[in-house]
């Protein structure tokens, strides 16, 4: 099927894919036997948050985003080519008021590093920008929602005043090494997490995150 295989994408990015996938013969013959993969991610958050500790849902959040780009196998780790993030689909919708969606923009998907190991290849991402923060309409204040990332281990936190907990599945995007001999790899990641804002002035107490991440390489012929 080849690289060309454009399933994840919306018109936008399917071209910028096909453009990239052209250049691809020029780019391994200066790369001699390296290996190449189209990489695509997509990942749909489902959240609520609260301003109360009364357990009301103060409001909710959809996000479905995707990244795409291209791998090149560098030894035992890999070069990453990124096209760039499409949004699909972003709602944020306050108990009372209009919703919010509209007046904030929705966050780009980016792939912060691919680490490979001998019989495992893990995946991180985050989020640009890294939460939300926006007017609230009940509260007074502006209202801080954290994505659901998973960075690159080497890279701290810019805002520890919260603590997050996976009450469900796992967050851990890793794939054993040897599936990359496979033409076409697919991959489906789900999880949930909830986060407690520890700053006590904080408008938002507690927040769910319920996260599903679709992963697909295909192999570049």
């Amino acid at each position: 099927m080849g690289c060309n295989n454009l399933r994840f994408f919306g018109p936008v990015m399917a071209a910028a894919v096909v453009l990239a996938a052209l250049a691809l013969p020029a780019v391994r013959q200066d790369a001699g036997q390296a290996r190449f993969w189209r990489l695509a991610l997509r990942i749909q958050v489902q959240g609520d948050f609260r301003t109360s500790p009364s357990g009301q849902a103060a409001g909710t959040f959809f996000l479905d985003v995707g990244w795409a780009g291209f791998l090149e196998e560098d030894g035992p780790d890999f070069i990453v080519y990124h096209l760039g993030s499409e949004p699909a689909r972003w709602e944020l919708k306050p108990e009372t008021g209009p919703p919010s969606s509209a007046s904030v923009p929705g966050p780009a998907l980016r792939l912060d590093y691919v680490e490979g190991k001998e019989e495992e290849i893990s995946f991180y991402y985050d989020f640009n920008p890294e939460f939300i923060d926006y007017p609230g309409s009940t509260t007074g204040g502006r209202l801080r929602l954290i994505l659901p990332a998973v960075p690159w281990s080497g890279k701290a936190e810019k805002f520890p005043r919260f603590s997050r907990k996976v009450i469900r599945g796992e967050r851990n995007l890793s794939l054993p090494r040897n599936l990359l001999d496979r033409s076409e790899v697919r991959k489906e990641f789900n999880w949930e997490e909830e986060v407690r804002f520890l700053e006590p002035d904080s408008p938002v107490i507690s927040q769910k995150n319920r996260v599903r991440v679709a992963l697909e390489l295909v192999k570049c012929k």
